[in-house]
């Protein structure tokens, strides 16, 4: 059994097993911040004109960051999501290493 070959055939597995969560997660992470960003822009804008006060602004930047509050949590949970897919590859693949190695299945 090769050890070297086995932690690269894991690690490629795990990395492939992260990486639709990835995706998925870089495009809602990238849709959030540019909706934070423009909210957060219009806010500032808006007390430069003096149409709002800061305190009404403060306001609503408390209530931009709750949000984002909200999407870390969505991504908490992504998260662990993603490591528990990695963690099934590589142990597939380890698996099988130590199967073929035993010439039975021991694990």
């Amino acid at each position: 059994m090769n050890f070297e070959d086995t932690l690269a055939k894991m690690l490629a597995a795990a990395k492939t097993a992260t990486g639709t969560h990835w995706k998925d997660m870089s495009s809602y992470l990238e849709d959030e911040f540019a909706r934070a960003k423009d909210e957060a822009a219009a806010i500032a804008m808006e007390v430069a004109h003096r149409t709002k006060t800061p305190e009404q602004a403060k306001i609503e930047m408390e209530a931009i960051e709750e949000s984002l509050r909200d999407v870390r949590l969505a991504a908490t949970v992504d998260v662990k999501a993603a490591a528990q897919d990695a963690i099934n590859a590589a142990l597939d693949v380890l698996r099988a290493a130590v199967n073929e190695a035993a010439k039975v299945p021991i694990f």
